[in-house]
Formats: structure tokens, C-alpha cells, sequence
């Protein structure tokens, strides 16, 4: 069935074209009609009386209940004059999908959409920062990270560039003083060499400020409605037996990341980071290949990310690939730069404000990776055909009786930690560990995160084609 713009008389529209026109059109009557269709839509709409309209849709989106608004499209569409101050009685046209702003009603049993929720019992969790003084206090950023000056830098530079060997540039450090008077962060070779890795390659990373992206989809005016600060516990029942999960905040990691955050800062308001990435080849005949990443927030609800349309997922970075031998550290050495400024925002924090003007003290943490099989292993560093979350054998996979565990993150970190102890030892605690001997992954340091709990189900692959396409 088409339609026509009222306001432009295109032609050849469906229900959803015509609503996507008026919010891309230039047109000034179109933006007319549509900023005028935004502040008029009626939400009170009875349920009973949707089932008779031809553009009724059911919500197919998850939740828990009956959505409490529908959008109607009247039959008869007016255009009104911008300049017209009469304008109660203009326009209802449908946007396109929103989901509900959900109020929480004031009643003891906390009942939303048929479901029982329990709140975050800390109160001051998610709240708004009062106290604006202190607010945007500049942090100055060391520009030559991972040296600690531009001496240190400088002189480093000087020591790898210009053919130097490794024991005359600890001799010339062994005088006295030498070390002191350009009070320089390491005495020796090996110290230096502990700082930086250096290869016969070198490799361009193409990447966005992660703290800026962020703050672009925290403070889109698009999102503000929408966003979740404080974790919740969803039940379907008033005994609270039966769990719900449904957006991020609903889920276990939120409330037990916001325990040990309030532990360390009270008060304060988790941003979960979501990563997602999968290998994709850009030409024909040499076989190129990057890993775009991407990055959300958990705090948007899942109805918006999952549409391209809201452009609730930003490009992050475009990391290149290479030999297989390099491939693993190369992917996390780009990835941990481009997240290194989570490992001190993610303790610390910091001011931020979404477009309705709220400052919350905001604590970036890295919550999910989403990516396939393959880039799970990549992230984790688990051995092919080995589970990427828990400790179960290969060949038990199958069996639904076998025990397992969540894989150790603390025995993982001490196989990485033996790095320090020389390349055998290295190769071997990572062996026992059951992880490939990565240098330095992104995720070693960042707070409050085990990558083994963050590692999403791939859905398509190995749910969709590897099971139910079989049964």
C-alpha cells in the first residue's frame, strides 16, 4: 500500500518510507511536519482498537509485556504552517519505532510490565553529581606514554635509530650520573627493552579516541530518554524465583561490577563498554584483510542498538592483520592502545553529561566482546577447538553430564606474569595455563574484568547453523 508526503506530494511511499522521508527530507515543509508529528504523537491509544488498524504491528523486540503505546497513522493528514500558533489540532504521523520510556510506578511491590523489580538497594548509585566545582578538573595527558617524559623518549629514539648495541648503551648509562642528570626512568638495556617492543616491521593503526566515542553516544539527544544508570533485579514472580534478564542492566555482571565499584567509589555510574569485531576481507586478489571494532554502550537499550538505523554502534578502530606467527600479539598490542585510557577512567572516573544536562561520575568498564569463533580465541587466547569460557576438555564438549568450570583468570594472569622470567618460562606457565603465550593482552589490565565472562555466545554460528539447522 503507498502513500504520498503531505507536505512535498512525493509519491510511491509505504507506511515506513513515508515516516523515513520526513525525518531525512531537507524540505522545510517535510521537517515541519515531522518535528510536528514528534510533540503530537498520541500514546494512550486503547490496545483494543489496534487490532482493527492495517498498520498495527505486534512488538517482536523482547520485553516482558504489552507495550503501553502504539502508533497510529491517521487517515486524513493536514499540513500546518510553522508560522501557525494554532497547532493543538495538527498532525499525528508516526516516527519511526521508539521504545517506551518505562516509569517506575511508586508502589511497594515495584511491579513494571507484569514483572517484579528489585532496585540497586545503594541509592546514590546512578545519581545525578550535585556538586559541579570539581567537575572538570583538567587531566594532563602524557603525550609520550609508555615513557615517562620526552627525555626519556628522546633518548630512546636516539639509542634505536642510530645503530647503538645493546651493551655500549648500558655502559654509556653505567657512568655515573649519566642516568641521574636526564633523569631517565630505566639504567640499562634490558630496562629499556622492558618498555618497548621492537620489530623489523612496522605496522599503522587507525583508531578513534575511545573516552570521545563514549561521550558521543552518552550524550546523543537521540539516547538521553533511554539510557540506564542503575542496575536491576527483574522477577516474573512476587516470590522472586524465577529471574528475568532482559537489557544489560538486568543482567548479573551489571550488579556485581556495581558492588565492587562502590567499594571503590560510592555513588557512581557504570558505562558499559560493548566491543564487537569480525575479520572482513576489503580486496579480491591479495587476499587483504582488518578487523573493524566496534563500539556501544549497555546503557542504550538493546531495542535501539539492534537497529543500524539509530546508529547506536561507532567504528572504533580498523586493525590490520598479518602472518599468522605476528597476528596474535600484533591485534593486541593496537587493541590494548586504543582501550588504554579505560584502565585509568574505568578507577577513577569521570564527569559526564548526558544532553538533558546531568552530570553522573561516570566509570567506563569493558563489559562484552561480540565477535565470532575465531575472534573469540583471538581475544582470549584459547587454543583452537578448546572451549573460549570454561575449562571443559575438547572432547567432552558434546556430553551434557561432564563438570566444568569457568576458566581461571587468576592462573591465567600468572602464566602471563612469568613474561619476566625469560621466553621458556614464558611459553611453558602459558602452556599449563591452557592460553597461547600472548604478550601483554588488551584486557590484562583493564578494572573489573575477566575476558572469559565478557565473551558472548556466537548465535549464528554455533547456536543457529551448528545446531538448530541439524535437528
Amino acid at each position: 500500500m503507498s502513500t504520498q508526503c503531505p507536505a512535498c506530494s512525493h509519491n510511491n511511499l509505504t507506511v515506513t518510507g513515508l515516516s523515513q522521508h520526513l525525518a531525512k527530507s531537507h524540505n522545510p515543509h517535510c521537517q515541519v511536519l515531522y518535528h510536528q508529528s514528534h510533540s503530537e504523537i498520541h500514546a494512550n491509544e486503547p490496545f483494543n482498537n489496534l487490532a482493527n488498524d492495517p498498520y498495527y504491528e505486534p512488538d517482536t523486540d523482547g520485553g516482558y509485556g504489552e507495550d503501553e503505546s502504539e502508533f497510529v497513522w491517521p487517515g486524513d493528514l493536514e499540513l500546518v504552517d510553522a508560522d501557525d500558533d494554532a497547532s493543538d489540532d495538527g498532525l499525528n504521523v508516526e516516527p519511526e519505532w521508539e521504545p517506551t520510556v518505562e516509569a517506575v510506578e511508586e508502589d511497594n511491590n515495584h511491579r513494571q510490565h507484569g514483572c517484579t523489580v528489585m532496585p540497586y538497594p545503594d541509592p546514590c548509585t546512578g545519581q545525578e553529581i550535585t556538586n559541579r566545582a570539581n567537575c572538570y578538573a583538567a587531566n594532563e595527558e602524557n603525550l609520550y606514554h609508555p615513557f615517562s617524559s620526552k627525555m626519556d623518549w628522546e633518548v630512546t629514539r636516539w639509542a634505536k635509530l642510530c645503530g647503538l648495541s645493546s651493551t655500549a648503551f648500558s655502559d654509556l648509562l653505567a657512568i655515573k650520573g649519566v642516568s641521574e642528570h636526564l633523569s631517565l626512568s630505566f639504567k640499562n638495556a634490558n630496562e629499556l627493552n622492558a618498555i618497548i617492543i621492537v620489530t623489523g616491521e612496522a605496522f599503522d593503526v587507525y583508531y578513534c579516541d575511545v573516552i570521545d566515542c563514549v561521550r558521543s553516544l552518552y550524550g546523543d539527544p537521540d539516547f538521553a530518554r533511554y539510557l540506564a544508570f542503575v542496575p536491576e533485579q527483574h522477577y516474573a514472580d512476587e516470590d522472586e524465583m524465577v529471574h528475568l534478564f532482559h537489557d544489560m542492566h538486568t543482567g548479573k555482571w551489571w550488579w556485581d561490577a556495581q558492588k565492587k565499584l562502590d567499594c571503590h567509589s560510592p555513588g557512581s555510574t557504570i558505562i558499559s563498554i560493548i566491543i564487537s569485531s569480525d575479520k572482513t576481507q576489503v580486496t579480491l586478489f591479495c587476499n587483504k584483510s582488518i578487523y573493524p571494532v566496534y563500539l556501544t554502550i549497555g546503557n542504550i537499550p538493546k531495542e535501539i542498538q539492534c537497529k543500524p538505523s539509530r546508529s547506536a554502534h561507532i567504528l572504533l578502530a580498523y586493525l590490520l592483520s598479518s602472518w599468522r606467527q605476528t597476528m596474535v600479539n600484533l591485534y593486541h598490542a593496537c587493541l590494548s592502545h586504543v582501550l588504554a585510557p579505560l584502565k585509568s577512567v574505568g578507577l577513577d572516573g569521570l564527569c559526564m553529561a548526558s544532553e538533558d544536562g546531568a552530570l553522573h561520575q561516570c566509570h567506563p568498564l569493558f563489559a562484552s566482546f561480540v565477535g565470532n569463533y575465531p575472534e573469540q580465541l583471538l581475544a582470549t587466547g584459547i587454543k583452537f577447538g578448546e572451549c573460549p569460557k570454561c575449562d571443559i576438555d575438547a572432547d567432552e564438549m558434546g556430553s551434557n553430564t561432564t563438570p566444568f568450570h569457568l576458566q581461571k583468570l587468576n592462573e591465567v594472569l600468572d602464566a602471563l606474569a612469568a613474561l619476566n622470567e625469560g621466553n621458556l618460562s614464558f611459553v611453558h606457565a602459558c602452556s599449563l595455563a591452557g592460553i597461547k603465550p600472548i604478550v601483554h593482552p588488551f584486557w590484562e589490565d583493564l578494572p573489573f574484568t575477566n575476558i572469559f565472562c565478557v565473551i558472548t555466545p556466537d548465535v549464528l554460528h554455533q547456536l543457529y547453523q551448528g545446531l538448530i539447522k541439524h535437528l
